[in-house]
């Protein structure tokens, strides 16, 4: 039986210096990065996005998706310039791809033998949009 184990996150989920117990509505830092992820609907994310640069005054945006979730990354990113008032000069868009490594328990029939694990790669897509000198 293989059971896959969650991947390492791109960036903390919460900023150093930052009550990790404490509400997310307390979190001021750190709320322009963002792990994009295919369970949330695209217009919830444009809605996020959008609050972050117009009502907290965020100039980039940090987003971050691994595997099955690219496509919904790159339909995103396209889509964040649109809903911004700001010029198409105006706004920056850096992409990089990567593979991150990811493990895999392998649980084996009889219980008296151990757990292995196994490694492999997974792709992963970051976009940064910065707005202005952001």
């Amino acid at each position: 039986r293989l059971n896959k184990l969650v991947p390492p996150r791109p960036f903390p989920t919460v900023p150093a210096g930052v009550s990790a117990t404490g509400p997310r509505s307390a979190h001021h830092e750190g709320k322009n990065f963002i792990t994009i992820t295919r369970k949330t609907k695209l217009g919830a994310y444009l809605r996020r996005c959008k609050d972050l640069v117009l009502k907290d005054g965020y100039k980039s945006l940090h987003l971050s998706a691994l595997g099955a979730a690219i496509p919904h990354l790159s339909t995103l990113a396209v889509s964040i310039p649109e809903v911004l008032p700001f010029s198409a000069s105006e706004i920056r868009t850096k992409i990089l791809t990567g593979t991150v490594d990811v493990q895999d328990e392998i649980i084996p029939d009889d219980e008296d033998e151990d757990i292995s694990y196994r490694s492999r790669a997974k792709s992963s897509l970051s976009v940064v949009i910065t707005i202005g000198d952001g």
